[in-house]
């Protein structure tokens, strides 16, 4: 674990510049370099499985956050989940509160996972939902459309 402690630093630094883009759109290599690195990471890494993440929300006062773009917060969303897209986190920190748990999701993962760090950089206990939205229905859960 101690290993990744320079990675995530890298990451960090990255995120801001990540999250201030005018387009949702990435480039194919920066998609990739941050899978990669995503995926060196060991299981569980400040993520849990939709089943886990139902349960505590279902257990205790969560904020939920979605990250995605505002066109596929509206097509489809985990009831109660809050809207702020990826690259506006670091402007918005404001409404992301401090004092419970925060799950985040996106589509499969990148996003959340990104913001994930960009959080727990910023002192926030927060986990991510592992596979996204993908996952959550896959495993049968409610959205709301």
């Amino acid at each position: 674990m101690k290993g990744y402690r320079f990675a995530w630093l890298g990451l960090l630094l990255v995120l801001p510049v990540l999250a201030q883009a005018t387009t949702a759109t990435f480039s194919a290599m920066t998609v990739r370099e941050v899978g990669n690195f995503l995926s060196t990471l060991p299981a569980g890494f400040y993520a849990m499985a939709p089943a886990v993440a139902k349960q505590q929300m279902d257990a205790m006062d969560v904020f939920l956050l979605d990250v995605r773009e505002p066109s596929e917060f509206q097509a489809e969303r985990i009831q109660g989940a809050v809207n702020i897209p990826i690259r506006d986190l670091p402007r918005r920190i404001g409404e992301v509160p401090k004092g419970k748990p925060v799950i985040v999701y996106c589509k499969v993962g990148h996003r959340g996972a990104m913001a994930t760090v960009f959080l727990r950089g910023q002192g926030y206990n927060v986990q991510s939902i592992s596979g996204g939205l993908d996952a959550w229905k896959a495993a049968g859960l409610p959205v709301v459309r």
